[in-house]
């Protein structure tokens, strides 16, 4: 048996009704909430009044986040204008960079350094302060998994990188994932999150961190977002397929947490950081060339992978078929299979491939040389 660890948050409620959880979450918590949300659907949706009226009890303050993911500069922001209410409890509504976002001031309002002083892998950081003001996650997507995560990916806007502030006091005190609420989420961002949720499963699966119990949960929960993803393009209404697809997305949160990722998300980091480039997106496109260029090492887990969706058209090529089916998928979501419509210049090819070099990169169940990832990029870009 391999040794391994285990970090998850205090409590996870999943399934249609979750939502009623918060009351009594948010009462055990404290008197003053303050409440995350994104700029879009959620401000016109009936489940902010739901959401209002379950924390009732106490003083509420509303802070939209809007940038698309959390900076440096929107996070000091957010900071500052979170500072006077001295919130007990910080309530995160929204997809992954609200998730984030929440996840990091629930650090940052009782820390004293600024935000860059907290990103790991740049000079002089420093570990996160605590304790922590306690903050629920719940998530409007099926994606990143943040919700169950102990980092905050945020871009340096002075670097061009994106770099995470990691700590296990950054785990959520509680989880609250209502499928009900990703019902009316638009095909393109069921899309992009989902793909992003596929690919942390599979990375997780095969990297080399994996173990054996993040790899059972990733067996479980593979053929289901794969069935989910296959179905929601034509029925996004179905409450069935997004249940499946935000287990998945739990699952790959955690199975992220605990094994770490792999190349496909190295390269989401490094284009995100440096190019306006969704997250989702980029692991996505990347995904089919990252498992091509690590199929000598990793065929046997993807055909035991395959076999769990029953899918006959997998037993002879197993790496080329989930690379297919990712490249369907996209198109079924309306997602474009490369970058090339965001102009990234090629002449900084080799910049990406040298910022690709985080702790995902270096999960990768192979090592990729600058000249072999710098190749990939050239296929994308």
């Amino acid at each position: 048996m391999v040794p391994f660890s285990l970090e998850t948050p205090r409590a996870v409620h999943f399934g249609a009704g979750a939502l009623e959880k918060l009351s009594a979450v948010a009462d055990a918590a404290g008197k003053k909430t303050l409440v995350l949300s994104g700029p879009g659907w959620f401000a016109r949706s009936p489940w902010r009044a739901r959401i209002a009226e379950a924390l009732r009890g106490g003083a509420v303050e509303w802070l939209s986040i809007r940038s698309a993911e959390p900076g440096t500069v929107s996070l000091e922001e957010a900071r500052a204008a979170a500072a006077s209410f001295a919130p007990d409890l910080i309530v995160a509504v929204g997809g992954g960079s609200v998730l984030d976002s929440g996840k990091a001031l629930s650090a940052l309002l009782r820390a004293p350094e600024p935000v860059e002083r907290y990103l790991e892998g740049t000079e002089g950081a420093r570990p996160v302060p605590g304790p922590c003001i306690p903050w629920v996650a719940i998530p409007t997507t099926a994606g990143t998994g943040a919700e169950v995560t102990k980092n905050a990916v945020v871009k340096s806007d002075s670097l061009g990188v994106k770099r995470s502030i990691r700590s296990p006091r950054l785990l959520a005190s509680a989880v609250i994932v209502d499928p009900r609420l990703a019902v009316s989420l638009p095909r393109a961002e069921t899309g992009t999150s989902g793909l992003d949720a596929l690919t942390q499963l599979v990375e997780s699966y095969v990297t080399r961190a994996a173990n054996p119990l993040v790899r059972s949960m990733v067996e479980g929960a593979f053929p289901l977002m794969l069935d989910a993803l296959a179905g929601l393009p034509a029925r996004p209404g179905d409450e069935e397929l997004r249940a499946r697809a935000a287990y998945g997305a739990l699952v790959s949160g955690i199975a992220l947490a605990n094994a770490g990722l792999g190349a496909a998300h190295g390269f989401a980091a490094a284009v995100g950081g440096l190019f306006d480039v969704p997250h989702g997106l980029a692991c996505a496109v990347f995904l089919p060339h990252v498992l091509k260029a690590n199929e000598a090492v990793i065929s046997d887990d993807i055909a035991r992978l395959a076999r769990l969706t029953g899918d006959p058209g997998a037993e002879k090529d197993p790496v080329g078929w989930l690379g297919d089916k990712v490249v369907r998928l996209q198109a079924a979501f309306g997602l474009p299979a490369d970058l090339h419509g965001y102009h990234i210049p090629r002449e900084r090819i080799r910049e990406v491939a040298e910022k690709s070099s985080g702790n995902s990169m270096k999960g990768n169940p192979r090592d990729l040389e600058i000249e072999e990832r710098m190749e990939i990029l050239g296929r994308v870009v």
